[in-house]
């Protein structure tokens, strides 16, 4: 199942401000789970949200399946992500 990868323009200033080798590992694992439709998790005690675990990062997403779309609205260090929600 492919999705399509929406970025919030917040986001992208968040992935801008990453070092670059981090950002192009988040943007990989990203289009890896767009493709394969595998490797996103629900948060736990959250009535909506999903994660996808980039080493010790981390990325919120919100899913719709018509049409099928990864909306991308948070990225952070693990200890920090959390605190958004």
């Amino acid at each position: 199942m492919k999705f399509e990868v929406k970025y919030d323009p917040k986001t992208e200033k968040q992935l801008d401000r990453l070092q670059e080798d981090i950002a192009r590992r988040i943007i990989n694992k990203i289009r890896q789970v767009s493709e394969i439709g595998r490797g996103i998790e629900k948060i736990e005690n959250e009535p909506y949200g999903y994660k996808i675990r980039v080493g010790n990062y981390r990325v919120l997403v919100d899913l719709t399946f018509n049409p099928n779309t990864i909306l991308v609205r948070y990225i952070n260090h693990r200890g920090r992500v959390y605190k958004r929600i």
